[in-house]
């Protein structure tokens, strides 16, 4: 049984994917008791993707996180980084023991600096075999729509990579497997940053000549960045997991990230821009967490993008200044 922990939008979207198998019944831990009824009255999310329709007789709801863990061989999980580690710790670790999990998370743990499948490993005690992770390119709006999606789910333990890719592989969800679960998490998180730096291009006005080039700069930092600290033999950074998601996640204009940039491009500080919009974007927590990690390095100056997102997000730098400089300097 397949336990979901989660009821945001990518979260709807990865259970009405697993329930396009029509034998599958789930268990979901949805916190929310207004969100939980809506669900099991309506079969609609009243908060995330409400005109997406779900079964309820084939979903165990519950706001019991501890039912919906016993109950569950495999625990999914797709909660925004931010809130994974108070979640998971509400339980004692030996809770988890035996479970396996798939991360759908799109992030790091902040102020930790840790990829989620590390903390799993670190601090749940949860062997690298029994973990795995999703990636995109994907956006939950397109999947409510049942828009072509392609999804990677990466694990060092292939069998366990290839039963999950099964399991969420349908008519319109399209799934591929790899053993590069760190290049894929790294890929993760960076994509956020970079999003951010593309929404606040737009933002001030700049055109798709200049989101190009950013983006093209953007896979360069990325690239030199697996190929210095996480290398991998089979990796080949033109493939959809990577450079595909950075595309999709910098150009598209359901990205959160992108948008986050956009509003602080004109203004906004990240919490008015959070606030507004009840949700929050991974890459504000994750260029905190590269530039602890880089800093600790003193290889910031390796980052310049990602590091000119962190001054304008935490130091209060001008947009214009910084963006003008990469484009003199970087790109």
């Amino acid at each position: 049984m397949i336990g979901v922990i989660g009821s945001g939008s990518w979260a709807t979207a990865l259970v009405k994917i697993l329930l396009e198998k029509k034998d599958r019944t789930l268990n979901w831990w949805v916190r929310n008791d207004e969100t939980r009824r809506s669900i099991a009255e309506t079969g609609h999310n009243s908060h995330h993707l409400p005109s997406l329709t779900l079964d309820p007789s084939r979903v165990n709801l519950s706001g019991e996180l501890t039912s919906v863990v016993t109950d569950s061989d495999v625990l999914l999980l797709a909660v925004p980084s931010a809130y994974i580690g108070n979640v998971l710790s509400q339980l004692p670790s030996n809770t988890y023991r035996g479970k396996r999990f798939i991360s759908a998370i799109k992030g790091t743990i902040p102020d930790c600096c840790m990829s989620v499948s590390y903390y799993l490993e670190q601090q749940l005690g949860i062997p690298e075999e029994n973990i795995c992770v999703v990636s995109g390119p994907s956006h939950a709006e397109e999947v409510a729509t049942e828009m072509p999606t392609f999804l990677t789910v990466a694990s060092r333990n292939m069998p366990f990579a290839n039963e999950v890719a099964a399991m969420l592989r349908g008519s319109y969800c399209h799934t591929s497997t790899t053993d590069d679960i760190s290049g894929i998490e790294h890929c993760v998180l960076a994509k956020n940053i970079y999003a951010i730096a593309a929404g606040i291009c737009q933002g001030m006005g700049y055109g798709d000549n200049l989101n190009a080039v950013l983006t093209s700069a953007a896979l360069r930092e990325i690239s030199e960045q697996l190929a210095k600290y996480i290398p991998h033999e089979g990796r080949h950074m033109e493939d959809y997991c990577y450079l595909g998601d950075l595309m999709v996640t910098c150009w598209s204009h359901h990205s959160r990230n992108r948008a986050l940039g956009v509003a602080v491009a004109n203004g906004e500080t990240p919490q008015q821009v959070f606030a507004r919009l009840g949700s929050v974007a991974e890459g504000y927590y994750s260029v905190k967490n590269m530039h602890t990690i880089y800093e600790r390095y003193g290889a910031t100056d390796k980052i310049p993008i990602a590091e000119a997102v962190y001054r304008i997000l935490y130091e209060g730098s001008d947009p214009k200044q910084e963006m003008e400089y990469l484009v003199d300097n970087v790109f």
